[in-house]
């Protein structure tokens, strides 16, 4: 007699969803403490800086024939902040500082 309720296969199934929705609720866990910390840190200033900015020199990428790029710096806006917010996800429609800090040299393509 044998029970199928109990398969091996049946188990993997069930252990691989229940792994996945505890990663889908820890993410969502995280994300949701991030936003409280920031949104109580745009309320109380006092708690820390909620957003700031990020300089970079405007690199701009211009393709030309055969294949190449040629790199140059933005002659009517060489330098900008770019706004950022000191989270680990983004908020306010504001890409987190650790995101832009590592992006801030990447050429602007044309």
């Amino acid at each position: 007699m044998t029970d199928t309720y109990f398969s091996p296969r049946r188990d993997r199934r069930s252990l691989i969803r229940h792994l996945a929705l505890m990663l889908l609720g820890l993410l969502l866990f995280l994300y949701l403490a991030d936003l409280v910390w920031y949104e109580l840190r745009v309320v109380s200033p006092k708690l820390g800086v909620a957003n700031g900015s990020v300089h970079r020199t405007r690199v701009l990428a211009i393709n030309e024939k055969n294949n190449k790029v040629e790199y140059e710096i933005d002659s009517t806006r060489p330098e900008e902040d770019v706004p950022c917010a000191h989270s680990l996800f983004p908020h306010a429609d504001n890409r987190p500082c650790w995101y832009v800090a590592r992006h801030a040299n990447d050429p602007i393509p044309m």
